[in-house]
């Protein structure tokens, strides 16, 4: 009993994510051109075996919104029309990629994911999420759309509109509706409800009274033995499939350090996450679920969100969560068929519009004009040409536009800075600017003193320019400096102001 009573709170949040869980898995599924067995595959392998290898605390493992144009990309160009060939070359493109992220954990490089540009990072999940609107709001409507493209599915919306199909569009609109109330709710234990199972439930039983049926309606085999599909690995030998490999790989780990260290700074018992053994279970996780017939997957944000939101406190939780969603397909497997897919692309709908909504377009506008280049550089080339050219071309305009302000070509990997022992603190003097790219050593060096319960004081008055993300950055050590009874003190201004963005309001704020 008292190992209930101990565990009581994991075992809570973890039912309660799976609920949560279990439609956006299958919603993340379809809208990747996926079986909606893939996207269950993947939760339940995440929970069970990504928990017990995993290297963060409260973070749940599962298939992501963020991968969804990466999968369905994959199974465009290596199906070329076949769609079914086309899943299993990207399950062996997975498989490969969870070799890599194995391989990446295994060099340490879980934890240099900070040195990616953080405008990057945000325009590239802002495009993903513009793209699954566009898609969705299809599905939802009723229409089958003759365009691929973002920008094109957007423009013949017009068209969808004149042959909307209302009792469809009504199924999704209820769901959409939920979600949204549900979101604006004042009461606590009204944002505590599994809001997306509540919306396809909602919409199951609206659609069922209306007589919404057939290929509106969610297939899926209750035969288990139809839910195992294995790679197809000859795809590995074109360049189509190393691509998609080494996409999946890179956005997968960069999606995964990026959420377990948004996840570590709501942990209620404020621990970090070891990054490097996090990228290696992904890897373990991926190449398990790719094996048979499970899409890709990442540390999630939006449900370690909730995990933390419903009492988490450990790994168990994520276990549970993956448990229950087992359970759940065993039991009730044919009470899916009554799922109608507009329902379960308002739920995608919900998440796109976080994901891309204009809110992210004013905050990096907000934060300076050297940070919303590297953003609408990355949204706009993602939603025109791909993911990853828009990732490469982001990366390139954010540091050039860093090496305009200050930043030298000599200092991108390597920030210059001397340091000397006082009696009271341990002193910094950084002499060359500061970016995403070269902040690292000097945050392992701050780690180190906090380690040794010693104040810093770190000096910047001499930086031409210097990144927000590394204000992020500062902002953070400095609260865990305070979390120990110790300081970390930024002192004096940069010169510079960096195009709109008030470096010395941010050091303020953050002091």
């Amino acid at each position: 009993m008292k190992i209930f009573k101990d565990h009581a709170p994991d075992f809570s949040a973890g039912f309660s994510v799976a609920l949560v869980a279990l439609p956006l898995s299958i919603g993340i599924a379809l809208a990747s051109g996926a079986p909606p067995s893939a996207g269950l595959i993947a939760a339940i392998i995440g929970g069970i075996i990504g928990s017990w290898l995993g290297g963060s605390h409260v973070t749940i493992n599962g298939p992501a919104a963020g991968l969804i144009v990466i999968v369905l990309d994959a199974i465009t160009a290596l199906g070329k029309g076949d769609a079914l060939a086309g899943f299993k070359g990207m399950l062996a493109a997975s498989v490969v990629a969870g070799g890599l992220q194995i391989a990446f954990g295994l060099l340490k490089l879980g934890r240099k994911g900070s040195a990616f540009p953080t405008s990057v990072v945000h325009g590239m999940m802002a495009a993903i999420g513009l793209t699954i609107i566009a898609k969705q709001l299809h599905v939802m409507i009723g229409h089958t759309p003759v365009a691929k493209k973002p920008l094109m599915l957007y423009a013949e919306i017009p068209t969808a509109i004149m042959d909307i199909k209302p009792m469809i569009f009504a199924s999704g609109l209820i769901a959409l509706t939920i979600l949204f109330g549900l979101s604006k709710a004042k009461v606590d234990w009204v944002k505590k409800l599994p809001a997306p199972l509540l919306a396809i439930f909602a919409g199951s039983i609206f659609a069922s009274f209306v007589g919404v049926g057939g290929n509106a309606l969610l297939q899926i085999p209750t035969n288990f033995s139809e839910w195992l599909i294995f790679p197809d690995f000859s795809v590995m030998a074109t360049l189509a499939g190393w691509k998609a490999a080494i996409t999946l790989a890179l956005v997968g780990s960069l999606e995964t350090v990026l959420s377990a260290k948004a996840v570590d700074k709501i942990d209620p018992l404020k621990r970090d996450s070891n990054l490097d053994r996090d990228l290696m279970s992904k890897g373990v996780c991926n190449l398990a679920s790719a094996a048979i017939g499970g899409l890709p997957m990442i540390a999630e944000i939006v449900r370690s969100s909730a995990n933390v939101s419903y009492g988490a406190r450990s790994w168990r939780a994520n276990f549970i969560h993956g448990g229950i969603l087992l359970a759940l397909v065993l039991i009730f497997p044919k009470l899916l068929a009554f799922i109608p897919l507009a329902s379960l692309a308002a739920i995608l709908v919900m998440v796109g519009s976080r994901l891309g909504g204009p809110v992210h377009w004013f905050h990096a506008v907000q934060i300076g004009k050297d940070n919303a280049v590297g953003f609408f550089v990355t949204l706009l080339v993602t939603l025109s040409v791909d993911l990853l050219v828009g990732i490469f071309a982001g990366t390139v305009a954010q540091f050039a536009v860093e090496i305009f302000l200050g930043l030298r070509v000599k200092n991108l990997v390597h920030a210059e800075f001397h340091s000397h022992d006082e009696v009271k603190y341990f002193e910094m003097d950084v002499e060359s600017s500061l970016g995403c790219s070269n902040f690292l050593p000097i945050k392992d060096v701050i780690n180190d003193h906090l380690a040794q319960k010693q104040n810093v004081v770190i000096d910047i008055s001499h930086c031409d320019y210097v990144d927000h993300s590394v204000m992020e950055e500062l902002h953070d050590l400095q609260k865990n400096f305070v979390d120990f009874g110790l300081e970390l003190k930024v002192v004096k201004s940069p010169k510079h102001v960096a195009l709109g963005h008030d470096v010395t309001s941010a050091i303020k704020k953050a002091s």
